[in-house]
């Protein structure tokens, strides 16, 4: 199974996800699976820009020696992104209605990783 199978998978199973993807901390999708258009949300352009956030929080947990950052949730009025570290260089980030079910995506991101991981 090859990422596309294993993103589609994880939308799936977590009600109200509009999109998984596996990213370069650099901003560029390795895979990319929507599962449903979010309503006036461009998801390209939303997950470059969150992936600078999630690159930001990660360097400054090295910088404050608080460890590895293991995840990442970002939520706003029109949606929730959920983000785990794969590699030093990637990670996968689900995101959902506001209404969607926040703990079934962290589970399944958890669960996910490992095989993710292995792909790279």
């Amino acid at each position: 199974m090859g990422f596309r199978e294993d993103l589609e998978q994880i939308c799936g199973k977590v009600a109200g996800s509009f999109a998984a993807s596996v990213m370069g901390f650099d901003g560029i999708p390795i895979e990319t699976h929507e599962a449903k258009k979010s309503s006036g949300i461009e998801m390209n352009t939303l997950l470059v820009e969150y992936s600078g956030i999630i690159s930001q929080v990660r360097q400054s947990a090295d910088t404050l020696q608080m460890g590895l950052t293991s995840e990442v949730s970002i939520r706003t009025e029109k949606m929730v992104a959920v983000a785990r570290p794969l590699t030093p260089d990637y990670f996968l980030v689900l995101t959902m209605a506001p209404d969607g079910n926040v703990g079934r995506a962290r589970y399944e991101l958890r669960i996910a990783s490992p095989k993710l991981a292995a792909q790279l």
